[in-house]
């Protein structure tokens, strides 16, 4: 059987995507990005918009094209096994992006090409984009060494999963919730 979070789409298939799909999808495309980017760094290939960016980028979308459909899920018809399997690959999601942020090579290759020759004839998005990563790496904590490089690690991840308790105690509230009306009168002007 097929898995519809790893088939390309043009709009989600909402009505195919099962909690069982979740965590092997991102398994999957996790492994997938994490070994592109291994052979994109050893290849040693001048970084270039076309070698380092694009690539980069076309992972990062197929990671999103099929994890936001399952977060839209498991905020529009939370269920129990589905809770789990977004809780789980949230965690596998924050571990990942985590540890790109804290990539030195990355940032390396990133800084290089903001040095290079090619980054002025760069357009004005694309400039943003190599700056922004620059940013992003430094705020990931890419110049962390050992103990608070772990730590940084540590505390992204109980971030995150604070966040997602969060949001499924306001989930959880919010479905719980209900006003019953006895008198019509409430309701005037209401269509």
């Amino acid at each position: 059987m097929t898995n519809p979070l790893l088939v390309p789409h043009r709009l989600p298939p909402f009505s195919s995507i099962r909690a069982e799909h979740v965590v092997p999808a991102v398994k999957e495309l996790i492994a997938e990005a994490e070994s592109g980017l291994s052979q994109q760094l050893a290849s040693g290939a001048t970084p270039s918009w076309a070698t380092l960016v694009e690539p980069i980028e076309a992972r990062q979308d197929k990671l999103n094209q099929a994890w936001s459909p399952v977060s839209h899920l498991n905020s529009v018809m939370n269920a129990p096994e589905l809770r789990d399997a977004y809780e789980e690959g949230q965690r596998l999601l924050t571990d990942y992006y985590t540890g790109v942020g804290q990539n030195r090579d990355l940032y390396d290759a990133y800084l290089a090409l903001s040095q290079s020759a090619e980054f002025s004839g760069l357009d004005q998005a694309q400039q943003k984009t190599i700056t922004d990563a620059l940013r992003d790496f430094k705020l990931s904590g890419v110049a962390l060494e050992g103990e608070a490089k772990a730590r940084y690690k540590a505390i992204k991840s109980e971030l995150s999963r604070l966040t997602t308790a969060f949001s499924n105690n306001v989930l959880d509230a919010t479905n719980g919730w209900t006003h019953h009306v006895t008198d019509e009168k409430a309701l005037a002007g209401l269509p």
